[in-house]
């Protein structure tokens, strides 16, 4: 999505929040998210979501677009003015999320000096659609880097509605066993190569900005040398290029006739205004079927722009003329009393 796209979607979606349109901004933000979106996007439109779900009623669900939002961006403050309700119901996910994060470094934490793998959290999900913790760098590595990514690919697909299972079991999968087994440059650069791939084809894309941020909270002691060199720069989206509309010729004539056949072209509409009164007289199913024809007719004529397409329309209209019609049963019954007569 562009950023004046962007922009006038944010602005539109704000609008009807504050005209308690609830349902239509929804509507606003599922459209949204079929586009290709940015980090920040997606964090902006989870909010919004959060925001008006708590207005309609629905806690529950307010709170899980809360959740995603803060598990991209944890220090993430809600848009524009909102009620004190929603407000304190943003800060309690907040709350949430942080202890999650504090959680899951401990864990890193415990592992690093034990050498065990580490435990999952026991926290109770506060999503039953998506993981509840946040994303953390397990270390500061390019392996490192690259398993934080797909794992945020992973989240981003959840939250925007795309079954987690298919994912876990598919792709995803299946590259984060090439990355933890990737040794030798070719081997890094197939697999870095893979996971562009799916970047692209689901619109995925975790910020350089969020990995840097999560990479500063990996402990020292999950450090290793060379650390800072490893990792590389994390495509963005891509951005919507915004294609000016060719300019359209204005119409000569109340028919929408071009200019240079504007004559012509008003002649053959009057022709075609005079062949459709005489459908008024047919049998109902010859008329639908006449009139449709007449409209194509009518088409061809208004979009001609050269005497030579004129003149093949203007045949068009000389063969439907010819063509025999059914008319109409009390039309029929009076042609065959003037004809007794």
């Amino acid at each position: 999505m562009g950023a004046v796209e962007y922009k006038n979607t944010i602005g539109k979606i704000s609008g009807l929040v504050e005209e308690m349109d609830l349902e239509q901004a929804l509507d606003q933000i599922g459209d949204a998210r079929k586009r290709s979106l940015s980090t920040s996007a997606l964090v902006t439109l989870s909010l919004y979501e959060g925001i008006i779900l708590y207005e309609m009623g629905k806690s529950d669900e307010s709170g899980e677009a809360f959740l995603v939002a803060l598990m991209l961006r944890p220090n993430e403050q809600l848009p524009g003015e909102v009620s004190p309700k929603v407000v304190a119901h943003f800060e309690t996910i907040r709350k949430t999320v942080q202890q999650e994060m504090l959680q899951s470094l401990e864990a890193h934490q415990n592992a690093a000096t034990s050498g065990t793998p580490s435990a999952p959290s026991s926290t109770k999900k506060a999503s039953s659609k998506c993981a509840s913790s946040l994303i953390a760098a397990k270390g500061r590595t390019l392996k490192a880097q690259q398993s934080w990514r797909l794992a945020s690919m992973e989240q981003m697909l959840c939250a925007r509605g795309i079954p987690r299972s298919a994912v876990v079991s598919g792709a995803i999968a299946t590259l984060k066993e090439q990355v933890a087994e990737a040794g030798t440059s070719t081997e890094w650069v197939r697999v870095s190569q893979k996971i562009d791939q799916l970047a692209h084809q689901f619109a995925l894309y975790p910020s350089s900005e969020d990995w840097l941020q999560a990479k500063s909270s990996v402990p020292e002691e999950l450090w290793e040398v060379g650390d800072e060199d490893q990792d590389v720069p994390l495509p963005d989206a891509p951005v919507a290029v915004a294609v000016n509309p060719p300019v359209q010729e204005p119409p000569a004539n109340l028919f929408g006739c071009r200019a240079a056949v504007a004559a012509e072209c008003e002649r053959l509409m009057i022709r075609l205004i005079a062949l459709q009164a005489r459908t008024t007289d047919m049998a109902e199913a010859s008329r639908s079927t006449a009139q449709s024809e007449l409209f194509q007719l009518g088409q061809k004529v208004r979009e001609a722009d050269s005497s030579n397409l004129l003149e093949e329309a203007s045949r068009g209209i000389d063969a439907w003329a010819a063509k025999p019609r059914e008319a109409s049963p009390p039309v029929q019954r009076s042609l065959e009393a003037s004809l007794r007569e």
